[in-house]
């Protein structure tokens, strides 16, 4: 366990000098946690390219900056996020998440899929930016609270009651379609 640690700081260490081998393997290990994040808060499969592209371009131009491994992942996470505020304060449009990985839609025609999607997405639209972005790091991304904490600047305390509120204000906007996301035909 140890010797990947110290593979993975030299990695960085590496990166940090401009060894580009080390760049691409730092992005071959982020890029799907990256592009997902973007795709989730973009609902736009070609910008996400584009956005994912920008964000290893920051994350690149400020590897040096760096002082702990362990902060890699948030720090990634939270330079992907400012990119995509940024692509949405440039382009003036609303932000939207589209959850494909709806659980427990095994046997469902095509049709209930999407209304699933599109109901849970339209419930997701009117939560609050934060709220969006917590409930995809925590539940879509699989972060832990800390490193929920650390992408959001946050303390982990907080994430966890702002989580739980999150997911109150969610189930709120769902009420009245209990029948539809639960039905098993």
């Amino acid at each position: 366990m140890e010797a990947i640690s110290d593979d993975f700081e030299n990695l960085i260490q590496w990166a940090k000098n401009g060894d580009e081998r080390a760049m691409t393997r730092l992005i071959t290990i982020h890029k799907g946690l990256v592009f997902t994040i973007i795709l989730r808060m973009t609902n736009d499969y070609d910008a996400s390219q584009d956005l994912t592209q920008e964000t290893f371009i920051k994350v690149f131009m400020n590897i040096k900056k760096v002082k702990n491994t362990d902060h890699l992942k948030p720090w990634i996470c939270t330079i992907a996020r400012n990119v995509v505020r940024d692509y949405f304060r440039k382009a003036k449009r609303n932000q939207t998440i589209s959850f494909e990985d709806v659980k427990d839609l095994h046997g469902h025609s095509e049709i209930e899929i999407t209304r699933k999607r599109i109901i849970i997405q339209d419930a997701l639209a009117k939560l609050a930016e934060r709220d969006r972005m917590l409930l995809t790091l925590a539940y879509y991304q699989g972060l832990s609270l800390k490193e929920v904490a650390e992408v959001m600047k946050m303390n982990e305390a907080n994430v966890k009651v702002c989580i739980h509120r999150a997911r109150k204000r969610l189930r709120k906007h769902l009420e009245g379609y209990e029948h539809e996301l639960l039905s098993a035909s």
